[in-house]
């Protein structure tokens, strides 16, 4: 089986699938990355969504606890609103009540003039007994704000001395009247009822811990300041990894402000899986190499279309496309160009007498050597059997295009080598037709010019060449004898 040859212009052709397959692939993993990172959004957003409900969850408990709890000292700020005072006996009889079943409340005390004057439970908060809010630095704020306000004001969480964190409230009391005197203007301040909540319990209770249900969980606003407070739950760090966040307001103003992020971090938030990464550029890869594959096919298909199978040149239906675009190249700048017609002498004896196989590589042989001559402008085509063209998009005159043709002969000339080590000899004859740039000939016209040029050639003997007249004239003259063993040119 002979051999097969690419075109001249092979590289493009292995090029271009290798492009088309790296541009696919290209194409596919940017479409893969573009569905990954659409995906990963579309789960943090999910993610955010669920960490802004579970902080709703927790803020819900935790209003619902700070209502319940704040209410007793609310409940015996109006019984002394009503009653003027309160005596010890009743005070800890209402406080030991309304305390059965609040756990999170440690002590509630009153401090009339804003001095404490009694406190419950007295077992372990008697040094708390006599001591005066506006003379400590500590409570004095809150105990301002709480006047000055007249609603619960809440300050914390911070530190108690008894252990654990603690929350304080401080209710303001304000009288209608003075008990057994004529009723004032105005509300008459009485003192201050003040409850300190275990905060450690409470955030327990209501789930603000700093590590739940796939979340981080932080808490600041200390004393109620909001987003610009002190963090007293969790990692201060947790607020600068952009937190999904909610506001709890406090009575008397002010609120905390919690904070919530995957446990992982955003960046692991959603994301893909590896397994899914891996086989999406797996897909790539493999797009791209179908893509490569799927050209190079495609570039077979035209290539058997347009190219000769066995010797790799164009065929009769490219070279017709190239001769054309050169004839249109020559006229649009002006100048000549020529189509040397070849036809193998002493070919038809080499492939009856050694068969068709020699004769095949006989052919593939006498391509390559007529490819060979070509320039990168110029196209080496088959006709068909033993005929070869030589198209020349640029020659300076007709002499040059007799010494082209005077080439082709002497390289068809040269002994040829078989796969079975003998070596036989052809020859060639040339038919040569210039093409004007003064004026578009038809193809046919141009192709019929140098046929008949062949026919003189081939009537005058092996190894000539013959120029066919212009195209405007209607003979063909003939020139002298060959020379024995060299290629004659007539004109």
């Amino acid at each position: 089986m002979p051999q097969r040859h690419l075109p001249a212009n092979w590289i493009h052709h292995r090029m271009l699938p290798l492009a088309a397959g790296l541009c696919s692939s290209a194409l596919a993993a940017v479409l893969a990355w573009v569905v990954i990172d659409i995906s990963h959004t579309k789960a943090r957003t999910e993610i955010a969504a669920q960490a802004q409900g579970h902080l709703l969850q927790i803020r819900d408990r935790l209003d619902r606890q700070l209502q319940s709890t704040l209410s007793v000292p609310e409940t015996v700020a109006a019984f002394l609103a009503a009653q003027g005072s309160m005596s010890p006996d009743i005070f800890a009889t209402v406080v030991g009540r309304l305390l059965e079943h609040q756990r999170n409340i440690r002590n509630l005390a009153l401090a009339p003039d804003n001095v404490i004057s009694d406190v419950y439970p007295r077992i372990g908060n008697e040094r708390a007994l006599g001591l005066r809010y506006l003379d400590n630095p500590q409570q004095r704020g809150a105990v301002e704000r709480a006047i000055q306000t007249r609603r619960t004001v809440v300050a914390g969480p911070i530190p108690l001395v008894q252990g654990g964190l603690g929350i304080i409230s401080r209710t303001p009391v304000f009288l209608a009247h003075a008990p057994g005197k004529v009723p004032l203007d105005g509300p008459q301040y009485w003192g201050i009822v003040s409850l300190t909540v275990n905060a450690d319990t409470l955030f327990s209770d209501v789930g603000l811990n700093t590590e739940q249900m796939g979340f981080q969980i932080a808490a600041r606003g200390l004393d109620a300041t909001g987003s610009q407070g002190a963090v007293f739950i969790g990692r201060p760090q947790l607020f600068d990894q952009s937190p999904a966040t909610l506001e709890v307001p406090l009575p008397g103003g002010g609120s905390w402000t919690l904070g919530a992020v995957p446990t992982g971090g955003w960046d692991a938030a959603g994301r893909a899986p590896a397994l899914v990464v891996m086989l999406s550029y797996a897909f790539a890869l493999i797009v791209g190499l179908l893509s490569a594959r799927l050209v190079r096919a495609h570039q077979l298909v035209l290539g058997l279309a347009t190219h000769d199978r066995l010797t790799g040149l164009p065929n009769r239906r490219l070279l017709e496309d190239r001769l054309s675009q050169a004839m249109l190249a020559a006229h649009r700048d002006r100048r000549p160009g020529a189509l040397l017609l070849v036809d193998l002498d002493g070919f038809k004896a080499v492939n009856d007498d050694l068969g068709h196989a020699s004769g095949d590589q006989v052919l593939v042989r006498a391509a390559q050597r007529l490819a060979g001559l070509a320039r990168a402008s110029d196209t080496a085509a088959r006709l068909g059997g033993d005929e070869f063209v030589l198209v020349l998009n640029v020659v300076e005159s007709a002499d040059a295009a007799m010494d082209a043709a005077r080439r082709v002969i002497t390289a068809l000339m040269s002994p040829i080598g078989l796969d079975n080590g003998q070596h036989v000899m052809i020859g060639a004859s040339v038919g040569v037709a210039l093409f004007e740039g003064q004026a578009v000939e038809a193809l046919p016209a141009l192709m019929d010019r140098a046929d008949r040029a062949l026919y003189v050639s081939k009537r005058s003997g092996k190894g000539v060449a013959t120029l066919a007249e212009a195209a405007s004239a209607t003979d063909m003259s003939s020139g002298s004898a060959a020379v024995p063993g060299h290629p004659r040119v007539q004109r």
